[in-house]
Parts: C-alpha cells; sequence; structure tokens
C-alpha cells in the first residue's frame, strides 16, 4: 500500500510539477528580483541623484500641492507617494492604463528631477503576479498557486522515508540524474518553509479570484471598515479644490495613525487621504485619516478591525515584504533564488527521467524546447531588458515600450532557436548558445554600467554593485552549468 502510494504521488508530483513549473519558474525569477523591485528603478533611472534620506520639506510639498492641483483642473486623477528610505523623492503619478507615469521632485527643493522614462523594477513585479494578461494572468498565477503546493505536499511523501540520508551523502559529482536530483532535494529542504510561506501567502492575496464569490470568501478577504468619526457627506464640487499646506496634515497624520509614517495621499474632488506606508511593520493595511479640502479639517481616521483582516494584513505582508529591513530583503533574494532552483531542477530530472523512452516523441521535443525557453531564455530576455536600459536614448519618446519590446523580442528569439533545435532532434545543442549568451550579458553588465553612468555608479555605488554583482553571478551559474553539461556528455 505504501509504495502504491508513493509510485501514485511521483506520478502526481512529476507531471503536475511540470505542467506549472514552467510557468513557476517565470513567476519566481521576477518575483525575486522583485523584492528590489525599487532599488532597480532607481538602476534604470540614473539622473535620480536624490541621496537616501534626504529631508522632506514644506517648500517641497508646496511645489507638489501646485503641481497636483494643476493636473486636476486638466482632469487628471493624480496621487503622491511621498519619500522613503528606498526611495527618496517625491512622485506625482497618474495611470496611463498600462502603468504608474508622472514627476518625480526633489523632497528638498521641490524642483522636477528628470529621469529616463522606464517600467524600471515595476515591470518585473507586474510579470510577477499578472504574467502581464491584467486579471485574467493574475488567476492564472494563483492557480499554479495552489497547484504548486499540491507538488510540493507530494514531494514530500515520496522522499520523507529517505530525506535525511540523502541529503547527508550529498552527491553532486555522481552520475547526472543523481546529482541533480540531490541538488533538487537540498535547495527543496532547506528552502521548504520559504517556498510554502510564500506560495501559501501568494494565492491568499487574492484568492478571492479564484473561489467562487460566497459570503464566506467576501469576509476572508475583506472587512468593513471603521471609520472615527463619520467622514462628512458634502457634495463634492466641479472644479477641484486648491489644497492646503501638506505638511501639518502629514504632522496629524502621523499622530492619527498611532506614529506610522505616511506612504501615499490620495486626492478626491471634496477630501483627500493620507496612507499609512506599507514598511510600517509587518501588517500591511489601508489604514488612512481623511481631510476636508480645502480647509484641511480633520474628518476621521479609518481603519479596518477584526482578527480575520489582521491575519489577511500579516498576510499581505510577509508575501510583499515591504517593511522588510534591506539583511531580510536579501534573505528573501536568496531564498527565491534557491526556490527558482528547486523548480528549475526538478523539470530538469523530470525530462532527464524519460528522455530514453520517450525522447523520440513530438511532446517531449515540445517539452524540453520550453524548458530551454523558460532556464535560459528567460534570464537572457531580463539581461537584455537591462543592457536596452543602458543602450537606447535617454530622450527617445516610447522608450519604456521598447525596453519591454525588447525584452519580449529576445525572449521569443530565444524560444525560436529552442524549437529549431527540437525539429532537428539537436536538444543538446540547444542548452549551450543560450548558457553562453547569459554569460556575456551578465558578465558584460557591470561593465556598460560603468561605461554609460559613470557619475550614478560612483554616487550609489550600493544599488549598482548589488545589480551589476548579480548579473555577474548570472554569468558564473551560466559557465558552471554549461561546463557541467559538456563534462556529461551534452
Amino acid at each position: 500500500m505504501r509504495e502504491t502510494l508513493r509510485t501514485r504521488m511521483g506520478w502526481l508530483h512529476g507531471w503536475a510539477g511540470f505542467l506549472v513549473g514552467l510557468l513557476a519558474v517565470c513567476i519566481f525569477m521576477t518575483g525575486t528580483l522583485s523584492v528590489f523591485d525599487t532599488e532597480i528603478t532607481r538602476w534604470m533611472q540614473p539622473e535620480n541623484q536624490v541621496p537616501a534620506n534626504a529631508p522632506l520639506t514644506g517648500t517641497a510639498l508646496n511645489a507638489a500641492s501646485s503641481l497636483i492641483h494643476e493636473q486636476q483642473v486638466h482632469g487628471a486623477s493624480v496621487f503622491l507617494t511621498l519619500p522613503s528610505a528606498r526611495s527618496p523623492t517625491i512622485d506625482v503619478l497618474h495611470y496611463d492604463g498600462r502603468q504608474f507615469v508622472g514627476t518625480l521632485l526633489d523632497p528638498r527643493t521641490g524642483t522636477p528631477v528628470p529621469v529616463r522614462a522606464t517600467m524600471g523594477g515595476t515591470f518585473f513585479f507586474s510579470f510577477h503576479y499578472t504574467l502581464l494578461e491584467g486579471t485574467t494572468g493574475t488567476r492564472i498565477v494563483n492557480i499554479v498557486g495552489v497547484i504548486l503546493l499540491v507538488a510540493i505536499g507530494s514531494g514530500i511523501v515520496i522522499h520523507i522515508r529517505a530525506l535525511v540520508p540523502d541529503i547527508i551523502r550529498l552527491r553532486l559529482s555522481a552520475a547526472r540524474l543523481r546529482g541533480w536530483l540531490d541538488a533538487h532535494l537540498l535547495v527543496g529542504v532547506l528552502f521548504l518553509p520559504f517556498t510554502i510561506m510564500i506560495i501559501y501567502t501568494g494565492v491568499l492575496v487574492n484568492v478571492g479570484l479564484i473561489l467562487p464569490a460566497t459570503p464566506l470568501t467576501d469576509l476572508f478577504v475583506h472587512e468593513k471598515p471603521q471609520t472615527i468619526p463619520a467622514s462628512d457627506t458634502r457634495a463634492a464640487p466641479d472644479i477641484p479644490l486648491p489644497l492646503p499646506p501638506l505638511a501639518p496634515l502629514l504632522a496629524t497624520a502621523r499622530n492619527s495613525l498611532q506614529g506610522r509614517d505616511a506612504g501615499f495621499i490620495l486626492f478626491s474632488p471634496d477630501h483627500l487621504s493620507i496612507y499609512a506606508s506599507d514598511a510600517s511593520g509587518p501588517f500591511l493595511t489601508r489604514d488612512h485619516v481623511d481631510f476636508h479640502l480645502p480647509d484641511g479639517h480633520l474628518l476621521g481616521t479609518t481603519t479596518t478591525p477584526g482578527h480575520i483582516a489582521h491575519t489577511m494584513q500579516v498576510m499581505h505582508g510577509l508575501h510583499y515584504a515591504r517593511f522588510a529591513c534591506l539583511d531580510l530583503r536579501w534573505l528573501y533574494f536568496v531564498s527565491g533564488l534557491c526556490a527558482t532552483a528547486m523548480i528549475a531542477s526538478g523539470l530538469v530530472l523530470f525530462l532527464m527521467k524519460r528522455r530514453s523512452r520517450s525522447g523520440h516523441r513530438i511532446g517531449f521535443r515540445v517539452g524540453e524546447s520550453l524548458t530551454i525557453t523558460t532556464l535560459t531564455g528567460l534570464p537572457v530576455s531580463i539581461l537584455a531588458f537591462l543592457w536596452c536600459n543602458r543602450l537606447l536614448p535617454a530622450s527617445m519618446v516610447g522608450r519604456d515600450r521598447m525596453e519591454v519590446a525588447c525584452f519580449l523580442g529576445i525572449w521569443i528569439l530565444c524560444t525560436g532557436h529552442a524549437s529549431l533545435c527540437a525539429s532537428g532532434r539537436c536538444m543538446n545543442r540547444a542548452w549551450g548558445p543560450q548558457l553562453r549568451l547569459i554569460a556575456l550579458l551578465g558578465g558584460g553588465l557591470p561593465v556598460l554600467d560603468i561605461l554609460a553612468c559613470p557619475r550614478a555608479v560612483y554616487n550609489l555605488p550600493a544599488i549598482h554593485a548589488a545589480i551589476d554583482g548579480t548579473g555577474l553571478l548570472a554569468a558564473v551559474i551560466a559557465l558552471s552549468v554549461r561546463r557541467r553539461l559538456e563534462g556529461d556528455g551534452k
């Protein structure tokens, strides 16, 4: 009975893991990069030389108020994000149908900071949770998360009996299949708590999109906000009203939010709402303080009480990790890389076990070409995305769309290369060129960065060292894998 259960779990683990693993690698890889999405955006906008922790002045807030009112008069729906340790500028933003765009202001003087147009790290964040397909993509990501949890559970059943001996006798230099299996088990077990946590919380973030709409679901996802005291219900004016000085309102909001910093401000025709920063703590809330316009008197503080709401706030906080300090974000990053490696090694194992008896079949060749496209084509496209940011003219119109087009175009070319190798039954030759391309782009990224933006590298060395160093790490890993494949006769 036990062997029957393990056999069935092995079938479930293999097929469920492979079918969703291709998408899961994309989700985990871009999600790992999203841990430092703000820093990536700063790297991709080297003109932004505002130092971290620059003081926020009333002059800058007044300049932001004037700009906001001017855009409101022209019919734009704008909001204001306040400086933080990771992003020191004041951002006056609006949604253009694809992304949030707008003007960056120096928090010390209120003068605009001219930067190149780019989606920056927001692109990886958007890809991570929507696959660039909006609500439909978010549903797909959630379904992938549920199936991944099933695959992890079945994997635990398969390996639990010999798990400790297999990890102790780590045999990375043994036969190919044994070495890949030991690597899969090692990263899988060491980072199993993180992997389960990040998948589980990610599913809960948008659970309402995959569960039927029921009163229980609505209660689990949202609880009714509580406003103290009740807001005024005056008729909204047709013409946007001038904004009151924001500095006193921020001080009042900080007191009303129990000392939490403000993160962003939303504007309505007759009032504005100051929201608590996502970095205030592990509870990711939407607590806010409302002020009447134009006089700025306090209307009330809105909070979301209840144990269910607090539980969901913790789940959101753990998944997004916006509260995390630098060391904890690096732990998230490394854990995400290892979780990606676990899924990637599982895909390779699935193909290796079936190559001898199914390698001649079209379905197998398609599966292997998609695996190559995912494991090597995606890193090539990510690195090409970063290269385009440096190579495209900073003043180019539509350069943010061109960066995305470059990312997708390079990925399509990698897919075509893998497909051609599959049609000629030369899959063993598909890995090498794409791995060499990763090594070339990753190894050349620091050189490109220094040549293109020497001043930015000098003024913000930590950010540039981290991103350029990650490119070098990708190059080293690619060369190591390529050498291992050549040693195995690939």
